[in-house]
């Protein structure tokens, strides 16, 4: 028997009914920060996030969130060293590295790469040192730190925004049409409870965009747009309102007003996949 609809709302203190929060198996799955920094007085720190995401790709900058330790009473390690020296590297975790990605989330006072069991491999532009056995690196500069007040200790959270100023990326993740592999590196994502899962299947699909749109799809595809000096040379001056009549009369000669254009080609077909 199927169970009930739910619905409740957390701003008035309303729960789920259920036995677990499912909250954030509901937001999934969520890329893994693994971050290492050093700390002001030069002691490494390595610690799993699993709110990361990127923030922009020009130029590149990625963000994670450290909740608050309920360890120590205050803010993440992480944090504290990405905000007192501006640096921190992100290490990607894979399904290989997933055990000593878990053990390094213990939270010590000490450094925990060897905790870990992976070794550290020096950064070029920024001090605190990558793990080695990441396919890809990230060494980044802190742009920003903010707090974000919660309704507990670990509910406050820290915000922390960086520009990526280096990235490495190992050759044998390389496809031979020059692409990331994706299913040999299986990087991990966090889901909700106690579980994670790995990337192992992939497929391709192409969003639909408007016809005089050359720019939007080409950066998507990890592609060079247009120069923004073009994209301001080339802009339509005309109001929203005539912008908008010319699409609905263009739809409507060719019959697809109201309907997603045939020609998105989903490639989607060409469905890959893999096992870990």
């Amino acid at each position: 028997m199927a169970h009930p609809d739910i619905f409740y709302e957390p701003a008035k203190g309303e729960k789920s009914g259920l036995p677990h929060d499912p909250f954030k198996s509901f937001v999934i799955p969520r890329p893994i920060g693994w971050i290492s920094t050093t700390s002001k007085d030069g002691l490494d720190n390595l610690g799993p996030f699993s709110q990361f995401n990127n923030v922009s790709f020009d130029p590149p900058t990625i963000m994670f969130i450290g909740h608050q330790s309920v360890y120590k009473r205050r803010s993440k390690d992480s944090v504290v060293n990405a905000r007192e020296t501006g640096e921190f590297v992100w290490n990607m975790a894979t399904y290989d590295t997933k055990d000593a990605m878990n053990a390094s989330s213990l939270e010590t006072w000490d450094d925990e790469f060897p905790i870990a069991g992976v070794t550290k491999a020096p950064s070029r532009v920024v001090k605190p040192p990558r793990v080695a056995e990441s396919p890809v690196t990230f060494e980044c500069k802190t742009h920003s730190v903010i707090r974000i007040q919660g309704d507990s200790l670990v509910g406050h959270s820290d915000i922390v925004i960086g520009r990526v100023v280096a990235i490495h990326v190992k050759g044998e993740y390389i496809t031979p049409d020059l692409l990331f592999d994706v299913l040999k590196a299986a990087p991990l994502a966090r889901l909700g409870y106690h579980q994670y899962t790995a990337i192992t299947h992939v497929f391709d699909m192409k969003m639909p965009f408007m016809l005089d749109d050359n720019v939007s799809g080409n950066i998507l595809g990890g592609e060079t747009g247009d120069s923004d000096s073009t994209l301001y040379k080339t802009r339509d001056h005309r109001s929203e309102d005539e912008r908008r009549l010319e699409e609905r009369e263009r739809n409507a000669k060719s019959g697809t007003q109201g309907k997603i254009e045939a020609t998105e080609e989903v490639a989607g077909e060409e469905f890959r996949t893999a096992h870990v």
